[in-house]
């Protein structure tokens, strides 16, 4: 998305797409217009235009660059020479902090890939390409924990997808006001994927 772009030019779309996340948490997207994101930046209108022709533009820049956030992050963390619990653990952890922080790209994210699919299939094939990275990842850590005895999935070739989709069901439900701290939260999950889902035994 940057790649061609001045350091200006990229720091007046990160503070854009800032600006609209902070807008698009406090209230509904679908009620936020250009004209309240380009006030609330401080950016004329007609440059935000430039950047981003339409608000379906900027939502999708806003949600690709979550997600590549995400996927970035998680495979960069990842310590092959640790054990696959381990690995998987602490990638479970990860992926709740990140969503629950970054929750608003992160509901974007689904509305959007059913819109992309029908209007820009090229889109929605760049943003699933992110998330394809991701679930083989995955794929690799639980492929590695069953090399090592250690993972015994029912449906191996789809464990990597299930991960992902119990994942990001959390924030189909979850609210810290019902008391679930997200420490206690990824505990709940590392204890769901890894002993239920991929049948590790307990040590």
């Amino acid at each position: 998305m940057t790649a061609d772009l001045s350091p200006l030019d990229i720091r007046l779309t990160e503070h854009v797409l800032d600006t609209a996340v902070r807008l698009f948490t406090r209230r509904d997207a679908r009620d936020v217009g250009m004209p309240a994101i380009a006030r609330e930046a401080d950016v004329d209108l007609d440059v935000l235009r430039r950047h981003f022709p339409t608000k379906l533009d900027l939502v999708y820049a806003v949600t690709t660059r979550s997600t590549r956030a995400l996927v970035t992050r998680q495979i960069a963390a990842d310590r092959p020479d640790e054990p696959p619990v381990r690995r998987l653990s602490v990638l479970i952890r990860s992926h709740i902090e990140f969503s629950w922080e970054h929750r608003t790209e992160e509901e974007l994210r689904r509305g959007l890939l059913r819109t992309l699919r029908v209007i820009y299939p090229d889109r929605h094939r760049e943003m699933t390409r992110h998330l394809r990275r991701y679930r083989e990842h995955i794929g690799e850590i639980i492929a590695a924990g069953r090399e090592a005895g250690t993972f015994a999935p029912a449906h191996p070739g789809g464990s990597a997808g299930t991960v992902l989709e119990t994942l990001d069901g959390i924030l189909n439900w979850y609210e810290p006001a019902g008391g679930l701290t997200i420490t206690e939260l990824g505990d709940v999950y590392v204890d769901l994927i890894i002993h239920h889902q991929l049948r590790a035994p307990r040590s």
